[in-house]
């Protein structure tokens, strides 16, 4: 154990400069936290300075489709992978005249700096970020891509009245943050009798591990990684958390056969990787390809690993992508998310609900299913070998 806390703590050494901006901006965009877990607004950092991101070359003509994607975001990025590889989606979109270009970030909120900047035409996010985007920019989602839990991982297991004082690690804003007020308020605990630690998610396993904090509330695949480095360690709660597909409005009403298309090529991706066994362990391959050119975070995960996680979630719950219209409704989970992220200051207040909730568009899939002669979501044809990159 002593080996592995050594090598995790050289790579965290290395994560930590290369993740630099993007804790900057966790701070910077959205909080101020004291032992009071007050949360004050500032101005965030400019991403397109990134040390990733600045080697991006985006092309913004009309006949180039820039999608950004989450390689750490499971199993969306599995899903996205099997798209880069879609001869049929490469096909198709072709006889329109465009190409499609697939760009790499490690977070939702760095997918909606690129698509509010207009570097981008379509991301990738989490609930959060979809919420937010939707707020404050003018965006359709037409599909679910991710279908799973976020997790509270701790040093042992608690009881109720042993969670007050103890310090608890989060990513601010994001819904692993949600889950955990949530999980105070399902058990009587107020902020204020606990000690919230912002810190970066890649962090969080060593933190744990070195008694830096108690707890820990996170996504996939950082529970997971948790516990096989370190099996001592213990998941107690989890909630459910979804991601989404977007795309700007303006891309939609200027090329709505291409987002077809696209949409398309996910729910092949979607029913390819459900197929059988070894589709589902080429996609979980392609995925740790496009990890290790953002980090070395997702290292000790094997393809089988990311196969089980992505079983998990919504490759082995769902028999499609398809956005429950309950999930809409002021009872649901995201209009109380909204109202989350409008007590944070990452909403406006002005924004009304009704904004976020028609940005929603689940009834474009019915147009794909439809058609099933010209979307041909049923048939698979994939450059197995490729890497899918034309960048």
């Amino acid at each position: 154990m002593t080996n592995i806390k050594l090598q995790i703590k050289m790579k965290i050494k290395f994560i930590n400069i290369f993740f630099l901006t993007v804790l900057l901006l966790t701070i910077a965009s959205c909080t101020k936290t004291d032992d009071n877990n007050s949360v004050s607004s500032a101005q965030p950092p400019d991403l397109s300075k990134h040390p990733v991101y600045s080697k991006y070359q985006f092309n913004n003509t009309d006949n180039v489709i820039n999608l950004g994607t989450q390689p750490l975001y499971m199993p969306t990025g599995l899903i996205t992978e099997t798209m880069k590889r879609d001869i049929i989606l490469k096909k198709a979109l072709n006889k329109l005249g465009i190409e499609i270009r697939f760009y790499s970030f490690l977070k939702g909120h760095d997918v909606n700096f690129f698509l509010k900047k207009g570097d981008i035409d379509a991301g990738i996010g989490g609930d959060m970020p979809a919420i937010t985007i939707a707020s404050t920019s003018e965006v359709i989602i037409p599909s679910l891509m991710q279908n799973g839990f976020v997790s509270i991982v701790a040093e042992h297991h608690m009881l109720i009245e042993q969670m007050r004082g103890k310090r608890f690690g989060y990513a601010i804003g994001s819904n692993a943050h949600y889950s955990l007020l949530h999980m105070f308020q399902l058990r009587g605990i107020a902020a204020t009798d606990v000690r919230l630690i912002p810190i970066n998610v890649v962090e969080m396993p060593e933190a744990l591990a070195a008694g830096n904090i108690d707890a820990f509330s996170a996504w996939e695949p950082t529970p997971f990684l948790t516990r096989k480095l370190f099996p001592d360690k213990v998941v107690i709660h989890r909630s459910l958390s979804t991601g989404y597909l977007y795309f700007s409005r303006a891309l939609y009403e200027k090329h709505p056969d291409a987002v077809l298309h696209m949409l398309a090529a996910q729910l092949r991706a979607f029913y390819w990787i459900k197929h059988k066994k070894e589709n589902l362990l080429n996609a979980s391959r392609w995925n740790i390809d496009e990890n290790n050119k953002l980090s070395d975070t997702m290292s000790e995960l094997s393809d089988v690993d990311i196969s089980k996680l992505a079983v998990d979630d919504i490759i082995g719950h769902h028999s499609s992508p398809v956005i429950p219209l309950q999930s809409l409704s002021r009872t649901g989970n995201l209009y109380k998310e909204f109202k989350f992220l409008k007590e944070l200051g990452m909403v406006p207040l002005s924004i009304a609900w009704e904004k976020v909730r028609d940005s929603f568009a689940p009834q474009i899939l019915d147009g794909i299913y439809n058609n099933p002669s010209v979307y041909r979501f049923n048939e698979f044809d994939y450059d197995i070998d490729g890497d899918g990159s034309e960048q």
